[in-house]
This record gives C-alpha cells, structure tokens and sequence, in this order.
C-alpha cells in the first residue's frame, strides 16, 4: 500500500484529524487558551509563495482549527499589495484565521540601513493599515544573506513586545515551553506533529506550505528550492 506523502495536503488534513482526535485544540496565537492544557499552536510563515495557502486555509476551517498565517512585506517572490495577493489574503482571514508579520527587520534593515526596530515598526503598521485591524503575532523571517554577513537574531538584541506585538512567536514561552516542531527546508528535523502526539501536552507547529501539494509538487507552479537540493 503506497503511502500518504508527508508533504500532501492530504496528509495535512490527516494529521490535524488524528490530532483533533486525541483530544488537542488546534488554533492560531490569536485564539490560543492558555487555560487548556493540551493545544496545538498552528503557524505558517508564508515565505516564498501563496500557492496552496487557500487549500490549507479551507482544510483547517473544515476540521474547525484556525492558524496564524505570517506574511512578508519585503519579498521578491509575491507582491502583498497586488490584488491576487491581498484577495488570498482577505479570503483566509474571512475563514476565520490570523494574519501576522513576518518581519526582517535584521536583514532588510541591515541592506537599507534603517534601524531594524524602526523598520519592524514600519512593516507593522503597513500590514495593519491594510488590515484594518492590529497585528498581533509575529516572527522573524531568516534566510541566507543573514548566515553570510553573520546578522543576530532580531529578539538577541531588542524586544519585539515593545513594539507592540501580544505573540511573538520564538519567545521561549511557545518554543521552549512548548514542543517546538518545524519542517523548515522541508525537513522535520524531529519529526512532524503525529510522531509527538501524547509525548507532550503542548506544541507549537511551524508548517511552512511552500513545499506542499495537492497531487504532485512539480505540478503546483514556481516553488522555493531548499539550498543544496537543487543544481
């Protein structure tokens, strides 16, 4: 018997069924009750692309579960203020799921020399002047340029709740508190959500939907290449 592919949205809705299952609330930081004891603190950082954002949207809603989806302001790869983007946009927040900011305060204010907590400052207030709403939750987007010119992490030197962030999402209290599983690179380096469940009462879980599918990566249109999986 041929086995679900751990990157297919098939597999997504599987592993948040069986999750829901043995008794775990799924939710976004927004919606996070620290006064259950088992949850699952559901997040996605939208690096590279917005393919497939809406098929995981529309899973999570049909199970019940909301999630934060962290969006980039400075990206190459897709253009938050087009209106392709901001409908994606719209759509996922109209199902009942956060939007937040994944900053790069360190990196682009590195290369435009702005003062990181300033540009920070600045990507928030642009997502929320188009949200109409406050941004709550963010994370740090990291990526190569910050290895090569040796750039700190954003919360080694300030803090981003000073900047008016209720959530942040590598404060210890939901990585280090929590089970922290990621599959960044496309690798979950321990293991993804079904290999913990039970282990732990309290995850946080960083899915990043660049790299899912629904039938056939290659059939999904541009895609972000992990380093060194490609020539």
């Amino acid at each position: 018997m041929q086995m679900t592919n751990p990157f297919s949205y098939t597999y997504l809705k599987e592993m948040l069924e069986r999750t829901i299952a043995s008794g775990y609330r799924i939710s976004s930081f927004k919606d996070f009750d620290p006064a259950k004891e088992k949850t699952v603190i559901l997040r996605h950082d939208v690096d590279y692309t917005l393919d497939g954002l809406l098929v995981a949207a529309a899973i999570e809603r049909e199970l019940g579960c909301t999630a934060s989806y962290l969006f980039r302001v400075h990206a190459d790869e897709y253009n938050l203020f087009s209106c392709v983007s901001w409908n994606v946009v719209q759509q996922i927040r109209d199902m009942g799921h956060e939007i937040g900011l994944h900053f790069e305060g360190m990196n682009a204010g590195r290369a435009l020399e702005i003062e990181p907590q300033e540009l920070v400052l600045k990507e928030k207030r642009i997502l929320e002047t188009m949200l109409g709403e406050p941004v709550l939750t963010a994370a740090e987007h990291r990526e190569l340029s910050g290895s090569i010119h040796g750039t700190p992490l954003f919360d080694s030197i300030y803090d981003p709740y000073e900047l008016g962030f209720k959530f942040y999402a590598m404060d210890p209290r939901f990585c280090r508190d929590m089970k922290y599983l990621s599959d960044s690179n496309a690798n979950w380096r321990e293991g993804d959500l079904l290999q913990h469940l039970l282990k732990h009462q309290r995850f946080q879980v960083l899915i990043h939907l660049d790299w899912w599918f629904e039938k056939d990566l290659l059939l999904k249109g541009p895609y972000y290449h992990p380093r060194g999986t490609h020539v």
